[in-house]
């Protein structure tokens, strides 16, 4: 039965620059996640109680599609992975019926290869944007509840570069195609970091990084007294050398305390980024 849970959709422009641009992202938030993560911020929606409308597979790609016709730069699926046997039918349809712009796979990186490979079959993925969040198993599965998640992660990860290769800009720098990842920093783990950013340069000499200094101790963070806080400015610092120790050549940074407040969406009113 197609009851693809959707919290909201509609206009984003907190993504990164080549993906919101100044026309926005056509965002579609799922509810549920396959990650516990205990810090989520959009923790309503992938663990909570919003349970947000259901949709048929023939619903949600006439969202996309109306959201096409607002003149956006992209389709942005906000945590498909939950979805992805209805989405592998979705984007097909919604292409067939008349959807031009890009797709975006905005996931927390832990995919299944065969949900890849039916991706890439179909071509029906122009960006990935994953996360790549832990290099130390032990913090996945005390944080996010996931088992091995940074050797799937890293295959995942892998997988979308062979299928879409480096990130592709228009003249206005909105992309077109290729892999950005992020890596969210955790205060007071700077060696996952380290080893995450290592990861990700290894990718390609090409690589598009977006590096997020957002965390804040949000939802059931409270309970784990060593992330109960934000970045301090010296953690910060170090993360800066260590990215240009790195020599990363594309991508993005966020700038130390940026927006973090405001980057926590209300999911139980009718615009959660108002």
């Amino acid at each position: 039965m197609e009851n693809i849970q959707i919290a909201w959709s509609g206009l984003h422009f907190g993504e990164e620059p080549a993906i919101s641009g100044t026309k926005g992202s056509g965002t579609i938030f799922f509810c549920r996640c396959n990650l516990k993560c205990v810090f989520c911020q959009n923790w309503q929606i992938s663990q909570g109680s919003v349970a947000g409308k259901k949709y048929g597979v023939e619903e949600v790609a006439k969202i996309m599609l109306a959201l096409q016709r607002k003149g956006i730069n992209n389709i942005n699926l906000v945590s498909p992975t939950v979805w992805s046997y209805f989405l592998i039918k979705i984007i097909p349809l919604a292409r067939k019926k008349g959807l031009t712009i890009p797709v975006v796979w905005n996931s927390n990186g832990d995919e299944e290869i065969s949900v890849l490979r039916q991706l890439g079959d179909l071509g029906a993925v122009d960006i990935y944007l994953p996360d790549y969040k832990y290099s130390f198993d032990n913090l996945g599965e005390k944080y996010s509840g996931v088992k091995n998640y940074s050797q799937k992660a890293q295959k995942a990860i892998l997988a979308m570069q062979k299928q879409v290769g480096d990130l592709i800009v228009n003249k206005n720098g909105i992309a077109k195609k290729g892999l950005i990842v992020r890596h969210l920093v955790l205060p007071g783990f700077l060696e996952n970091t380290q080893k995450c950013l290592k990861f990700i340069r290894s990718i390609s000499d090409n690589i598009c990084l977006s590096l997020m200094s957002q965390y804040n101790p949000t939802y059931k963070a409270g309970k784990f007294p060593e992330i109960n806080r934000s970045l301090t400015h010296d953690e910060y610092d170090q993360v800066m050398k260590m990215v240009k120790d790195l020599d990363f050549k594309f991508g993005w940074i966020q700038e130390f305390g940026h927006a973090v407040k405001c980057l926590n969406p209300d999911f139980y009113r009718e615009n959660p980024f108002n």
